[in-house]
């Protein structure tokens, strides 16, 4: 297949990947409102922080309210990042492949875009936050799923598969970055008595709750919800799950030695760590590191099949 059909698919599945999981990241948030005192909340700048949006949203007017920063995230169009920035990435891309694509999975696409760029005029109040964010993530999961039961699985669902997890890893560690290095070990001594709350609800931002029990088969403990999203090899949402997917899919395509030998390479990295331990600051610097490796593994798939460098 032609190496620009190859770059196109792939970064749709990363936009669509992306618009699910900065759903899930503002929902990790608003439930901490709900569920903790205003006095003990970290301020939502934080979320700005996660998806390096800090300078974007400086340079536009007004005030780091909840309200501005929420819409930012959700519909700014100058913030290549939002939600609305990625679903419209993901149309035009998709709309550039059509050849290759199920038609069923544009016509959902076009329509989940259509329904936020209406919502987006809106705004995005607590009210209708929880139901609106909701709908993006099971609207964003019945496209993979369109791809993923109605699209031959050739080359050109690999690079789906590939952008899609390999976005979905990068989310991962950004998600439990913001939750636990700031919502949980940052927020101070008065929300000790609400982190199991947090952390309750950090599995559940992943659809992780129900799975961890079955997993872990404990209560739900700091270390354990660590390891699990980190280094889980059976749920999907998991770090290590998502980079042997990627792995898989480079193994089906030609030229891969390159860029498996850097996806291998974090891998290695991530099986030596005791995510168990880690936690604060450390925490915080071995997410970050993950994500320098990520960026990594996109340089390798861009050099090694779309002719870019």
């Amino acid at each position: 297949m032609l190496s620009s059909v190859a770059n196109r698919v792939y970064w749709l599945a990363r936009y669509i990947e992306r618009s699910e999981d900065t759903a899930r990241l503002l929902l990790v948030r608003h439930n901490a409102v709900l569920d903790m005192p205003r006095e003990v909340q970290p301020g939502w700048g934080l979320i700005l922080d996660v998806l390096g949006a800090q300078e974007g949203f400086a340079s536009l007017p007004g005030a780091s309210t909840e309200t501005n920063i929420v819409n930012y995230v959700f519909s700014e169009r100058a913030n290549p990042s939002s939600i609305l920035s990625s679903l419209q990435g993901a149309r035009e891309n998709m709309r550039t492949t059509r050849e290759v694509l199920p038609a069923e999975a544009f016509e959902l696409v076009n329509s989940l875009y259509l329904r936020v760029a209406r919502r987006a005029s809106k705004g995005l109040p607590r009210g209708s936050r929880h139901q609106v964010l909701n709908g993006i993530v099971e609207s964003s999961q019945q496209i993979s799923g369109m791809l993923s039961g109605a699209m031959n699985h050739d080359s050109a669902y690999q690079f789906v598969r590939m952008g899609r997890f390999l976005e979905r890893a990068d989310m991962t560690t950004r998600i439990v970055d913001v939750a636990t290095t700031t919502l949980m070990d940052e927020v101070g001594e008065e929300a000790l008595p609400y982190q199991n709350v947090l952390w309750i609800s950090l599995l559940q931002s992943f659809s992780a709750y129900q799975m961890y029990r079955r997993s872990v088969q404990t209560n739900v403990k700091p270390a354990e919800v660590r390891h699990f999203l980190l280094r889980s090899g059976e749920f999907p949402r998991a770090l290590a799950f998502c980079l042997t997917e990627v792995e898989n899919s480079m193994r089906l395509l030609p030229g891969n030695a390159p860029a498996l030998k850097v996806v291998q390479s974090v891998s290695r990295r991530l099986k030596r760590t005791n995510c168990r331990k880690l936690r604060g600051e450390p925490l915080h610097e071995f997410l970050d590191d993950m994500q320098l490796r990520l960026q990594a593994i996109d340089r390798a798939v861009a050099e090694t099949w779309f002719g870019l460098s």
